[in-house]
């Protein structure tokens, strides 16, 4: 059952953006999701989130530590995570977001400290974990306030349904008119990037191959820094209510053409 009826559109308040243009945009993205049968809410309960990752350590890998409460200050007003149920209350998909402020640095330079990663990282530096951000020259430009997005899971029965399409456009969308970020940015798999993944996440930039040596994986991991700017994730947005605009269009011509006296199925009222 699913234990929050509200959905995820009362649970928004716009305050940063164009307010016409994201509330557009929050109808449509939460009205695909649930044509593909998911209802989302935000939630800020990180805990959970990392227990959901134990239970599904099958398909998914380890949580990393910029979303673990053990190893990061999660506050309810810089963090929350996205979490799309299916009918039976089960989670399907999830996206996380934490708000970053680089005022006196940027992203890079941040990766490399490893204060992304932890609140007090001393101890695992002189354990040898480290990150080789030498091929991501490009991401020093992410500076001020910033959105990192990283925990995404589909359940595997759910990933021909493009929610990977919606869900981290939606979490981005909320981050910049709650936070006024600036930029988001977050990792992703090489052979994923390879594959598409980025491309279906939205228009990043991608720099080249870092590698990471952390303890919550074992041995040095490859990943792919992507990031934007919001002002590329407007456009993004915009193009896709855009294209929504001409869908509805196409549909109401398609229907003023039909005879008088022939029968209209599946036609539902709207606001």
């Amino acid at each position: 059952m699913f234990v929050n009826p509200r959905r995820l559109l009362d649970q928004i308040t716009l305050l940063h953006g164009p307010h016409d243009l994201l509330s557009r945009y929050f109808l449509i993205a939460d009205q695909a999701a649930r044509d593909c049968g998911v209802r989302l809410r935000l939630r800020s309960d990180f805990d959970a989130l990392m227990e959901l990752n134990r239970e599904n350590r099958d398909t998914w890998p380890a949580m990393p530590p910029v979303c673990d409460p053990a190893h990061s200050n999660l506050r309810i007003d810089s963090a929350f995570w996205l979490e799309g149920v299916d009918d039976r209350g089960e989670t399907v998909v999830t996206h996380a977001a934490r708000l970053f402020d680089f005022a006196r640095t940027n992203v890079v330079e941040e990766i490399r400290s490893l204060r992304v990663y932890y609140e007090d990282p001393a101890s695992h530096i002189a354990s040898g974990e480290a990150v080789d951000v030498s091929g991501a020259a490009s991401a020093t430009a992410v500076r001020g306030r910033a959105m990192y997005g990283g925990a995404v899971w589909v359940r595997p029965d759910w990933r021909r349904h493009g929610l990977t399409k919606i869900i981290p456009r939606i979490s981005r969308a909320y981050a910049y008119t709650r936070w006024g970020t600036a930029f988001t940015w977050g990792f992703v798999e090489p052979k994923m990037h390879d594959f598409g993944l980025s491309r279906a996440y939205g228009p990043y930039h991608a720099t080249d191959r870092i590698v990471m040596r952390l303890a919550f994986r074992k041995g040095n991991t490859p990943a792919v820094l992507l990031w934007m700017t919001s002002g590329t994730m407007l456009e993004d947005i915009e193009r896709l209510v855009d294209q929504a605009k001409d869908s509805s269009r196409l549909s109401e011509m398609a229907m003023t053409k039909r005879s008088s006296s022939e029968p209209l199925h599946g036609i539902s009222s709207r606001s």
